[in-house]
């Protein structure tokens, strides 16, 4: 049973960063299909897509890296957890 959807997203794209995978899947939920627009206006992203499967659909993430396979996200953490609510003023 997954308790954090949010951090097993930013586990499985850690994760594919580190063996430069071009694209990683992961369920998908409406949460995790906002934060995969949010990093993809910010240009962390080339795209994603929504691949309709049973029992669940998948979302589908495309990695970006730079012109020589540097990697555009450098560290990935989430700071807000199910059990402590951190919240940051900009």
């Amino acid at each position: 049973m997954m308790t954090d959807p949010v951090a097993d997203m930013l586990t499985r794209i850690r994760n594919a960063l580190q063996i430069e995978r071009p694209f990683v899947d992961i369920p998908m939920s409406y949460l995790k299909r906002g934060i995969a627009e949010a990093l993809q206006r910010e240009g962390y992203i080339w795209d994603f897509e929504v691949i309709e499967q049973a029992p669940q659909n998948v979302l589908r993430i495309n990695l970006k890296y730079g012109p020589n396979g540097e990697r555009v996200i450098q560290s990935l953490r989430r700071i807000s957890t199910p059990g402590r609510r951190v919240f940051t003023r900009i």
